[in-house]
């Protein structure tokens, strides 16, 4: 058995701004529901509300408590949220065991408990996450989370000890990795006789209902408006912005029921085409995938599976696998310390890359949807996301530093001491 508990003076920091969030989230939830108290006494018997007149019109009341029924529930499950990470900050416990064929975790937040259960067959592989360094197990095509508690060199114990109790190695879960599409994607034969894999028809259906019944309602919106702008044409602004809006939502709800695009499965080459109706478009040739970690508007963490045109992978950590928003090649200049970017360079690796599908921490449907997609069409999938891949990255990192003279050496001690304190707070 393996116990990881709560470690490092910072997360008292952390604990009491919950605290305090926590009095305030207090009072919201007894004011909320005095509120709504107050509001069914007086329509069920018919008196003014509070200090008020008249009594209550049962409709506006209704509608009023509606809204507030739905922000209090949104403001209970974050309240409830914040008190299970105040408890696992301060008194948090997770015990996993490897015993009778199976992992069994416990997770005790306070007087709170709450065990899980992971079959032995159903478990891909045991690691650290790449970005909060957390305890997690891939099982049946999705990434679970086990603990972040304990410092990195307790969680990093802890996955070796329960890799060895469970029999889990790397060479079992890469031959495992691509055997099947994860939830959400789907394969297909083409009117062609092609495979190809796309996401699920299932769910565009349902978005295609959505939109065709969002455009109705907004069409209906605007002819309403259009009648009464000849009687006020100061309305001639909404007019123009409910036309726009009904004409876009059709236009999606157009290409959600009749098209798509489809990463066909050839032999060394995987192609993105384009189907609308009979129309088919062939729009991009992939001849190899990497994972990689991006950063997106608002600094999150996302995991993207990237096409690459080129079918010679690059070395870890060079302009091969840079952010979409970001230059593609960077080059320190050592006699002015600035950074030059190659806009050549740039827009040729755009051309040569197209973003497959992303998402926010949690790498597992984006690693799985490559290695089954190169898998089945037999090219390299490198992933970039792994400790040794972001290692190497960061080597390569250094090197170019040390190159770059004094304003260079500065950055990279920078940057050794950053990766420090990382790794101290686990």
């Amino acid at each position: 058995m393996v116990s990881l508990k709560a470690y490092g003076p910072m997360r008292f920091l952390a604990a009491g701004f919950l605290l305090f969030w926590l009095c305030g989230w207090l009072a919201g939830e007894c004011f909320a529901l005095w509120f709504l108290g107050n509001g069914l006494v007086a329509i069920m018997s018919g008196t003014p509300f509070l200090s008020g007149t008249s009594p209550v019109q049962v409709g506006p009341a209704i509608a009023v408590g509606a809204f507030l029924l739905l922000w209090l529930a949104l403001w209970t499950v974050g309240g409830i949220a914040a008190i299970s990470e105040f408890l696992r900050l301060v008194a948090g416990e997770d015990r996993l065991s490897a015993e009778g064929g199976r992992l069994t975790v416990m997770h005790r937040r306070g007087p709170f408990v709450r065990h899980r259960e992971f079959p032995r067959e159903k478990l891909q592989r045991l690691y650290l996450t790449p970005t909060r360094c957390a305890l997690a197990v891939d099982s049946s095509g999705a990434t679970i989370e086990l603990s972040r508690l304990g410092s990195l060199e307790e969680r990093t114990n802890a996955a070796k000890t329960l890799r060895s109790e469970l029999g889990l190695s790397d060479v079992e879960a890469s031959a495992n990795l691509g055997s099947a599409l994860p939830k959400g994607w789907e394969e297909i034969i083409t009117p062609e006789g092609e495979r190809a894999v796309i996401p699920s028809q299932a769910i565009r259906r349902v978005r295609a209902r959505v939109a065709a019944v969002l455009a109705f309602l907004l069409g209906a919106l605007a002819v309403t408006v259009i009648q009464k702008s000849f009687l006020n044409p100061g309305m001639i602004v909404a007019v123009i912005q409910l036309v726009l809006g009904t004409v876009g939502v059709a236009c999606a709800a157009a290409w959600l029921g009749r098209g798509r695009m489809e990463w066909r499965i050839g032999s060394g080459r995987v192609t993105l085409r384009r189907r609308f109706g009979s129309k088919v478009k062939d729009v991009f040739e992939a001849k190899r995938f990497e994972l990689a970690i991006d950063k997106d508007s608002d600094g999150d963490t996302r995991f993207s599976l990237i096409a690459v045109s080129d079918p010679a992978p690059a070395a870890p950590g060079t302009a091969a696998h840079p952010p979409s928003t970001a230059p593609a090649t960077i080059t320190l200049s050592t006699s002015s310390g600035t950074a030059s970017a190659s806009l050549a360079t740039w827009t040729s690796v755009l051309k040569n890359r197209r973003r497959v599908t992303s998402v926010g921490n949690n790498p597992s449907t984006p690693r799985q949807l490559g290695a089954y997609l190169a898998r089945a069409a037999g090219i390299p999938f490198e992933d970039r996301t792994t400790p040794e891949a972001r290692q190497a990255e960061l080597q390569l990192i250094k090197e170019q530093l040390e190159k770059a003279g004094p304003v260079g050496r500065f950055a990279m001690q920078f940057l050794i001491k950053a990766q420090e304190r990382t790794r101290k707070q686990g």
